[in-house]
């Protein structure tokens, strides 16, 4: 079964399953990195939103040589676990005043998402750029609507009042997490990185810490709170290096580990995101440095000759 006829028999599948309690559509999603994916809807009777869940991930499954029969009833269980009971009041979404405190950010690849970018209010900082999202969890939704153009006009705000507002909601509603490497990939059971040995030696692990939220989603952003790179710069005692392990976390490197060579650094990243990265989640393939010497100083680093250029 090829991928179009996998979608359209989960589709006909979920509409007889939820025939006479929702209505069942299926449309292509424009992802983070130019990548496309495969959403599938329901909206409850008597709903006026619901969940998507994307199809992609599971038509893997399917050619892995998980039954169809179980590979749809999987799906059936995500759908189920976060319809929308109820109809959902979105008035507010049209007026700034009542929806700017769930306005947040996220980091994304400038050069990934050059077309994209060109439809919403971002701002650059070095090769990534800013975005912005409203958050729907404090109505008891999962999920998120990406701010447009069209939403920024409705709302007669400038992309300026988007990061103050994320500026402030984005630490509050998604509180940072800083941990040792050896911890996160413990949590992880090391899916969002390879094995230690990309990162060489226990011996390093000390001067290696993960940042996210607590949330695991859009956990880059992390580097943009107020005080953060500056409470690790105190931390570490030293400068450091910042590697885009993926949009989710990145990655603090002490400075003065024998391992922090830049070059040495760059080629991580590079098989780090060639490897182990999904193309949606890639980041950046670029290094960068914070100078505690500089309030928020985030740089690219760029290696010319064996030297490092900042």
């Amino acid at each position: 079964m090829n991928k179009n006829n996998f979608f359209n028999e989960v589709r006909d599948k979920a509409a007889e399953y939820y025939e006479g309690k929702g209505k069942v559509s299926m449309h292509e999603v424009d992802k983070n990195n130019g990548l496309k994916k495969m959403g599938i809807c329901v909206t409850l009777v008597g709903g006026n939103c619901g969940p998507t869940v994307y199809l992609d991930d599971f038509y893997e499954e399917f050619l892995k040589g998980k039954s169809f029969g179980s590979v749809f009833n999987d799906i059936i269980r995500v759908i189920d676990q976060h319809l929308v009971g109820e109809e959902v009041d979105f008035s507010f979404f049209s007026d700034f005043d009542l929806v700017c405190d769930k306005i947040c950010f996220r980091l994304v690849s400038s050069k990934r998402n050059e077309e994209k970018l060109k439809g919403i209010p971002h701002r650059l900082m070095e090769d990534l750029a800013i975005t912005y999202f409203v958050s729907l969890s404090a109505m008891g939704i999962e999920g998120s609507v990406a701010v447009n153009n069209e939403i920024m006009k409705i709302w007669d705000a400038t992309e300026e009042n988007l990061f103050e507002a994320a500026l402030d909601n984005t630490p509050r509603l998604y509180p940072a997490e800083i941990v040792p490497i050896y911890d996160y990939l413990e949590k992880q059971g090391g899916q969002s990185y390879c094995p230690g040995d990309v990162f060489g030696y226990d011996s390093y692990f000390e001067g290696l810490l993960v940042a996210s939220n607590e949330k695991l989603t859009n956990g880059a952003s992390v580097i943009l709170y107020p005080e953060l790179l500056k409470e690790v710069a105190e931390h570490f005692g030293s400068n450091f290096y910042i590697l885009p392990s993926s949009v989710h976390e990145v990655i603090f490197v002490k400075e003065l580990l024998s391992l922090d060579e830049p070059g040495t650094l760059e080629d991580m990243i590079k098989t780090v995101n060639a490897t182990c990265v999904s193309p949606e989640d890639v980041l950046s393939d670029s290094l960068y440095y914070y100078d505690r010497t500089h309030e928020n100083n985030i740089k690219k680093v760029e290696q010319v000759r064996d030297t490092m250029v900042l």
